[in-house]
């Protein structure tokens, strides 16, 4: 019996966007005017300050006090749902009135174990970032008379603007798996008489 089998492979199609960082500054600005004037600039840098403990915690890297918290809430909540189980199972080996067969009914549920599957993504928690100001501090010299020479100044402070496109990632079936299954009929019997 002659069969054609045609098969059609199933195809995945992935499209991808690559993530942005775009930074646009504006340097700071000290505007003077001054007839001469002597002055003296003591400037601190801003300081940022990351802090990472929770997204490498909500990530599994946990120091040991948090790691045996988290191991003994685990370990209780265990307990206790084996302990609820083990109960359930004396309940219903009581009650002879229900009838059947408890013990089989309970080693056929207690005969696989049920796993489940799921996707995520780490670290859940985001860095903690703290940012310190700077500080400019003008000093200007004075005339042997208290005046400042006339000194006009305008300070205009720095300006960032920071923009973050993330990545993005579309996946789709192009085409879909099929099987074609045909029948050749190919008679080699002589029908005419």
């Amino acid at each position: 019996m002659p069969l054609k089998i045609t098969q059609t492979y199933a195809k995945i199609g992935i499209e991808t966007n690559p993530a942005r960082y775009e930074m646009q500054t504006k340097r700071a600005k000290l505007e003077l005017k001054q007839n001469h004037a002597q002055m003296r600039i003591e400037t601190k840098k801003p300081k940022v300050l990351i802090d990472q403990y929770k997204a490498f915690a909500s990530a599994g890297l946990k120091n040991i006090l948090d790691l045996t918290r988290s191991e003994v809430q685990k370990a209780k909540q265990r307990a206790l749902e084996y302990i609820a189980k083990v109960a359930e199972d004396g309940d219903r080996l009581a009650a002879i009135e229900k009838g059947g067969n408890p013990i089989a009914e309970m080693a056929a549920r207690d005969l696989y174990t049920v796993h489940e599957f799921n996707y995520d993504a780490i670290p859940k928690e985001r860095p903690e970032i703290t940012v310190i100001e700077g500080d400019i501090n003008i000093e200007l010299e004075k005339n042997p008379d208290g005046s400042n020479n006339f000194v006009e100044t305008n300070y205009i402070p720095a300006d960032v603007n920071v923009k973050f496109t993330p990545a993005q990632v579309r996946i789709f079936l192009e085409q879909y798996a099929s099987i074609k299954i045909d029948y050749i009929s190919e008679s080699k019997i002589d029908t005419y008489v």
